[in-house]
């Protein structure tokens, strides 16, 4: 009997809308925003970079890589890197070929 009057009152109850409302979403997207935008993330630049590389099967590929304003072309195997190449600056324009 109890159990029956229990479900009777939950079928009675008023069906809420948990879907918040469009100010609601305005108001938490601009709170939001201002704390990640007062939050200042200062990264370290990449003075290391592979421009490009060329594969050559099994693990083994060359690349030019840079170095802040420098180029080297390297020669990569599972065992070992060798620098194949001093490329010289982009500013200068000393790459040879």
């Amino acid at each position: 009997m109890a159990d029956q009057k229990l479900m009777e009152s939950m079928n009675n109850t008023v069906a809420i809308d948990n879907k918040p409302s469009g100010s609601f979403l305005l108001s938490l997207l601009t709170r939001v925003r201002s704390v990640v935008g007062s939050i200042n993330v200062r990264r370290n630049p990449r003075r290391l970079k592979v421009s490009e590389s060329v594969s050559l099967g099994e693990k083994r590929f060359i690349a030019v890589v840079e170095f802040e304003d420098r180029r080297f072309l390297v020669g990569v195997t599972p065992q070992n890197i060798a620098l194949l190449q001093s490329l010289g600056s982009e500013m200068d324009g000393s790459e040879k070929n």
